[in-house]
């Protein structure tokens, strides 16, 4: 009797500790709201800190939940990369499509505005930009909703060139192939800009081409008009 004692006691333990684990408390889940509050506090650990030193487990006592909560939204730490990064594509498409739409009918001046807004949200947004290119956390062929997010705002651009070249004004060439030329123009002064705004924050000194940097700041947009003039007729 003794022994069964025992292990009926050990019985319910187990499953009451497995419905502890499984259970959601509603006090620690946020109202239904973990899944951005989780999302929220990572982009301000990636915006301080890097993706290096960063774990659920951390983000979550940052947070004020369990240690096992962030779980019920995300695998792993770069499955929750993965959707600030698909986010993040989310807001920069928005963001160039209000850019488009400010200037209707003019492919070039379209174009100039796609490119200067890239910059703006790149400069405003850098620790989801960072997700956007960094393949050493994770492969983004693997996350279906990532993958769409990022054809959807590249679209926006493809979008624009192919009706510039359906109107004679842009180059007659492959629309991914002036779409490859523009985001890579677009996206080297992105990241030139980034990377000295990354040191001047740690207080490194490691660009020394100083007066190139500060041309890119100071005349973005001049720079932006090079590129769309260099795929038009």
């Amino acid at each position: 009797m003794h022994c069964q004692h025992e292990f009926d006691s050990m019985y319910d333990n187990f499953f009451r500790e497995l419905y502890k684990l499984m259970s959601v408390d509603p006090k620690n889940y946020h109202h239904g709201d973990l899944k951005q509050s989780l999302m929220a506090a990572a982009c301000k650990h990636l915006a301080c800190e890097g993706a290096d030193s960063f774990s659920l487990r951390a983000l979550a006592r940052e947070v004020g939940v369990s240690q096992t909560a962030p779980y019920r939204h995300f695998r792993t730490k770069n499955c929750l990369f993965a959707a600030i990064a698909a986010s993040g594509f989310e807001e920069l498409t928005v963001a160039l499509r209000k850019k488009a739409a400010g200037v209707q009918g003019d492919v070039v001046a379209v174009m100039i505005e796609l490119g200067l807004g890239y910059v703006e949200w790149a400069l405003a947004n850098p620790e989801k930009y960072q997700l956007f290119f960094d393949s050493a956390l994770f492969d983004i062929g693997q996350y279906p909703e990532l993958q769409t997010a990022a054809d959807a705002c590249y679209n926006v651009l493809i979008e624009n060139i192919e009706k510039g070249i359906e109107q004679g004004i842009f180059l007659l060439r492959p629309a991914d192939e002036l779409a490859g030329f523009m985001w890579s123009a677009i996206h080297g002064v992105t990241s030139l800009l980034l990377t000295k705004l990354h040191q001047e924050d740690r207080h490194v000194h490691g660009l020394n081409n100083a007066g190139a940097y500060y041309t890119l700041k100071n005349n973005t947009r001049s720079v932006v008009e090079l590129a769309a003039k260099a795929i038009s007729r």
